[in-house]
Parts: C-alpha cells; sequence; structure tokens
C-alpha cells in the first residue's frame, strides 16, 4: 500500500518552481514536504506495482497516493513531458525531493537512449530519435535535461538555470564539463569530493538495483539534489553526525517543522509516464547504459 495521503489544504498547494525539467503544473502544500504531480494512469499503476519490488522502490520518491484537483486548482498551462498541453486531472503525491534544503541544487539526467514506449506514434518516435541522435542520449544513454545551481549571495549570483535546450549541446567528450558545472555551487572542493563520493555510491546501488529488476522505463530520470550552500551544507553534515541512528517504526506525520532534518544530498529515480514492469524480458539495458555512464563520469570528476 502507500503511505498514508498527507494532509493537504486544497487552498494551500502553490506551484512549484525547483523542478529542473520535466513538467509544467507541478504543485507544492504548504510544508513543502510533498508535490502534487500532473499523472496518468499508467504511472500511477507502476507506482503501485513497484510496492511489491521493494529494493527498486527504496530508489523512488514516497507515494503517498492520488488526488483528483478541481478545475480552480489546475494550472492553465498545464503539460506533459513533451512540452504538450492536457487536461489531466488525477494527480500523484509524492515526497518533494528538495524538502530539508536551503538551497538545493536540482540536477535531472534523462535516461536512455531510446525515449519513446510502444504506444508512441512515428511521429513522436521520430521526434524523439532526433533528440536522441543529436545529444548524448544516443552515444551515453544519458542527457542533462536541466540545472538549477546555487552560486551565491549577492549581485549577479543566486540561482543560475540551465533549461531542457542546455543539455543537448553536449557531447560523449565533453559533457563531464556539465556535470562539474553542477558542482559548481557556492560549496567548497572538499564538500563538492563528499558530495560526488555519495552520489556515486548511490548510482551504483541503483544499477545494481536495476540489473536484478525487470522492468521498462522510457524517459525516466535520475534527480540529484544537493544542498548548494556551504555554510548550511557544514551545519547538515555535523548536524548527521551527531544524529541518533532513526527507528524504523517512527511517524513522520509526528515530526514538527521546528524538528526538520537538514539535508545533505538526495537522489531518486523519478519520472514513470512510460514505464512498466516486464517479467521475463530480463534488464533494462536502454535505462542501464545511462545509470552506467552517469556512473562512469562521477568517478571521472576530478
Amino acid at each position: 500500500m502507500p503511505q498514508p495521503v498527507k494532509k493537504l489544504v486544497a487552498s494551500n498547494l502553490k506551484p512549484f518552481d525547483l523542478a529542473a525539467a520535466g513538467h509544467d503544473g507541478v504543485l507544492s502544500d504548504e510544508s513543502g514536504s510533498v508535490i502534487v504531480k500532473p499523472c496518468t494512469a499508467r504511472e500511477v499503476a507502476f507506482y503501485e506495482a513497484s510496492l511489491a519490488h521493494p529494493e527498486f522502490a527504496k530508489w523512488m520518491p514516497t507515494f503517498y497516493g492520488t488526488l483528483t484537483l478541481s478545475d480552480d486548482l489546475i494550472p492553465e498551462k498545464t503539460t506533459d513531458g513533451d512540452g504538450k498541453p492536457h487536461d489531466r486531472k488525477a494527480s500523484l503525491v509524492l515526497q518533494n525531493l528538495t524538502y530539508g534544503f536551503n538551497k538545493p541544487c536540482v540536477l535531472d539526467v534523462k535516461l536512455g537512449a531510446q525515449l519513446w514506449d510502444e504506444f508512441a506514434s512515428q511521429e513522436k518516435r521520430d521526434r524523439l530519435d532526433a533528440v536522441s541522435d543529436k545529444s548524448t542520449s544516443r552515444s551515453l544513454g544519458m542527457r542533462v535535461a536541466g540545472m538549477k545551481v546555487w552560486k551565491g549571495e549577492g549581485a549577479g549570483k543566486g540561482y543560475q538555470v540551465y533549461d531542457k535546450y542546455y543539455g543537448r549541446d553536449f557531447t560523449a567528450d565533453n559533457v563531464l564539463d556539465a556535470i562539474k558545472e553542477y558542482f559548481s555551487a557556492d560549496i567548497s572542493p572538499e564538500q563538492v569530493k563528499i558530495i560526488a563520493a555519495r552520489f556515486l555510491a548511490k548510482v551504483s546501488d541503483i544499477r545494481m538495483v536495476l540489473e536484478s529488476q525487470e522492468s521498462r522505463m522510457y524517459a525516466a530520470s535520475l534527480l540529484f539534489v544537493f544542498e548548494g550552500d556551504g555554510n548550511t551544507l557544514a551545519q547538515a553534515l555535523e548536524d548527521e553526525k551527531n544524529r541518533p541512528p532513526k527507528d524504523e517504526n517512527e511517524d513522520e506525520e509526528d515530526d514538527d517543522e521546528e524538528d526538520k532534518i537538514l539535508m545533505v544530498e538526495e537522489l531518486k529515480l523519478i519520472d514513470f509516464a512510460h514505464a512498466n514492469w516486464t517479467p521475463g524480458q530480463g534488464p533494462d539495458e536502454n535505462a542501464l547504459q545511462g545509470v552506467r555512464s552517469m556512473e562512469k563520469l562521477l568517478l571521472d570528476l576530478d
């Protein structure tokens, strides 16, 4: 079963502005701990079926169920992952992966050389194949689909935003530069090494899980988040050292806002609108190509 849906007050939902790429029309609750994301029945089914795959589900955002939004809560310009408008009212309620960060730096890495599923029209297949052919999607099975990087306080600083077109200009030979740019936040070189090492360990874990599962995910992403303010990051790392082990039976709903834990980094698989479980068909080599490429890029960081 999904986690119990958090108590949401419809009038307090607000636009979510920290997504690095993907859908418009994502909302957040007043606390900021969850997002409400337009979805398809297929995506809901994948989340529900994934509960029978706990090793995989560990790397998904926590799933709290679904909501049906009233007309007045649906943004006028809600679009799907291809930028086409839709009028879906059904929405997933998910863990907000940027919750607990002061200045979250977000990187969306789109997985797969093939970005379309078996239901895609020929026009869509041709269009997405062209994107793949002209970017690192084809050669590496991954593409930087968007980033938000905190550059610090002061004139000309703040958040630097890199849209979905930024990553399309890189090749297999220079995409490491984009990954280095993601780590160019207002943190020290020593802190960069700590975060990169943690991400590498998590990407390796995800690879091993995908190698043991039988699923297909088209246009899913790895979503990376780390604390971009060096002082806050130092405090988060210190708090982590002094934090008692988490009680597995602890109810997240009982956590008070003032007890919000400062986060160091987070990494999950996201975007399952074109995903399903495929017993008997072996691992998802299309997605795995991108995960392995990301693993190598993190290894290659100076």
